[in-house]
């Protein structure tokens, strides 16, 4: 949250498939945490396949940096000296990644990518309970030998002719839809393999803006 009043909020967040962002491990069309506050403050969650980390090779890397050079190399007091050491890491790792693309040529980074910030006065307490409100939620996976694909621990036929190959699946909660897409190639149209109806456990609702979420 904090990341987002100072870089911005991303139109898309791409993340894996841990219980606490994507939500139960065990219901159906169960909604996590995270999953429900971007859902409420217009951020769309890219989901990656399962088992392939590789694809948030940038976030694996910062991980495995801060593990080795700060979470093992000391002792901490408390949760606010790990938050304290955390920010003062993360501003040194992310300056010197600018350092090292502006001297090896590479276009200057942008200082943000969105017009959208979280405002300084945003308070959140994690032990609230967000609704399900409008958007999209997005997954990549691989189908297997059946040609099915599971989504929010359910499993979903798609296409046998299909197997072993990626889609991306779309949940839509104003229409509560699912939609799957299929795309041969990065030069190919993407094709739409199928549209069905897609019934939550809630109610889904309208957003509750950032203003009721902000400091008195």
């Amino acid at each position: 949250m904090d990341d987002w009043k100072v870089f911005g909020m991303p139109r898309y967040l791409q993340i894996d498939n841990e219980a606490a962002f994507r939500g139960s491990l065990y219901h159906p069309r169960t909604f996590g945490k995270v999953s429900r506050f971007c859902l409420n403050f217009g951020v769309e969650l890219v989901f990656i396949a399962f088992k392939e980390p590789w694809r948030n090779a940038y976030i694996e890397s910062f991980n495995s940096r801060f593990d080795r050079l700060l979470w093992q190399s000391q002792p901490f007091t408390d949760l606010e000296h790990l938050k304290t050491e955390a920010k003062k890491f993360r501003d040194k790792h992310n300056k010197y990644q600018e350092y090292r693309k502006q001297n090896f040529g590479k276009q200057k980074p942008q200082s943000s990518y969105t017009q959208r910030f979280l405002p300084r006065t945003f308070v959140f307490d994690v032990s609230r309970e967000l609704p399900i409100t409008k958007g999209r939620l997005h997954f990549i996976r691989f189908l297997d030998e059946k040609g099915c694909i599971n989504i929010l621990n359910e499993t979903i036929y798609v296409e046998t002719s299909l197997s072993f190959q990626y889609v991306w699946a779309i949940v839509n909660t104003a229409d509560e839809s699912l939609q799957i897409y299929y795309q041969a190639s990065r030069e190919a149209p993407k094709q739409l393999l199928k549209t069905e109806s897609y019934k939550l456990r809630e109610p889904v609702k309208n957003r509750i803006p950032i203003s009721k979420f902000n400091k008195v």
